[in-house]
């Protein structure tokens, strides 16, 4: 419990500070979208290259470790989707940010400094290989839901739309990182010492960035614990799926379908599928203009709730 404590609550102090900025006039509220795009074009690409070039070849290639999180991973968003979809009546692409809020978890910014805490340094491999899971299921999943729903509503023809949804995909800056830094780690090419220190200043810089100006767009909505850009059943499913559903999900997909050999790299599955939603989401939310109101709430409710579903999930997993 303490060393949950201690990961949760300077995520929380970032956002406050953010959040103060903004409310003592320290920085405008405009500030919240240049700090996004810094985060979306530079900062998260330089964090995710960095990790995945140095990673071993062999632990990249994990199957069940993979499949597994996969599995966990498109089941909860399917699931997420078709909940949204019909029984709240939520439009394509809309559904797909729900998708993203209960399976995009904080593993950046919270999983990888609570897997060190719990198993020591060398817990902070299989947390950089499903970060990037994440990024390159997830992140794909919505840009091409809202990239090609963007070019059905210009009536293009099907051909040209499928190379611009191509295209949009494999140059999204984040796709782009990820994509690199496996082939970086695949095929051992050298990469000059400058680059790796570049990408070492720049990257940390995600995290703070991203979580500072979730507060500073909080900042700018006066009643945020009183939003009124949600219901109450909404909330509650989200709530389910995120800290609930999908650690669940991962649990089994680990122990049963895909059997992960190693228990800390199955222990960090399941660990980091019980993670908050990530403050990314709210990157997304604003490129697309979707549930912008809403994100800001859902990722610090689901951080709040998730001291105490994670804390059973620790306890059962690692006593």
């Amino acid at each position: 419990m303490g060393i949950l404590f201690e990961a949760v609550l300077p995520i929380f102090a970032v956002i406050l500070c953010g959040f103060l900025a903004g409310r003592l006039s320290l920085l405008p509220y405009s500030g919240s979208s240049s700090l996004n795009y810094f985060v979306y074009y530079f900062a998260l690409p330089a964090l995710l290259f960095s990790s995945l070039a140095q990673a071993p070849v062999e632990q990249l290639a994990n199957r069940n470790f993979l499949l597994a999180n996969l599995f966990t991973l498109l089941g909860c968003f399917l699931l997420t989707v078709l909940i949204f979809r019909f029984i709240f009546k939520r439009r394509f692409p809309e559904v797909t940010m729900y998708g993203m809020i209960t399976t995009y978890g904080n593993t950046g910014f919270l999983g990888i400094p609570l897997l060190v805490a719990l198993f020591g340094q060398e817990a902070a491999v299989p947390a950089a290989i499903v970060t990037f899971i994440y990024d390159l299921t997830i992140i794909t999943l919505v840009v091409l839901s809202f990239e090609s729903a963007k070019k059905l509503t210009d009536s293009q023809e099907n051909g040209t739309m499928l190379r611009s949804i191509v295209r949009s995909i494999l140059l999204n800056p984040i796709n782009a990182s990820l994509l690199a830094g496996i082939l970086v780690a695949v095929s051992g090419l050298p990469i000059p010492s400058p680059v790796f220190m570049f990408t070492d200043i720049l990257g940390p810089a995600a995290g703070p960035a991203a979580l500072f100006s979730l507060g500073l767009g909080l900042s700018a909505e006066r009643q945020v614990l009183k939003n009124k850009h949600y219901h109450i059943g909404e909330f509650l499913t989200l709530l389910t799926l995120k800290l609930l559903a999908l650690p669940l999900l991962a649990a089994v997909a680990v122990y049963f379908i895909f059997p992960v050999a190693d228990p800390q790299w199955a222990a960090s599955i399941v660990i980091l599928s019980a993670l908050p939603t990530g403050a990314v989401v709210y990157v997304f939310a604003e490129k697309y203009n979707t549930l912008v109101n809403q994100v800001p709430f859902y990722t610090l409710a689901t951080t709040a709730v998730s001291i105490i579903s994670l804390s059973v999930f620790l306890m059962l997993l690692i006593g």
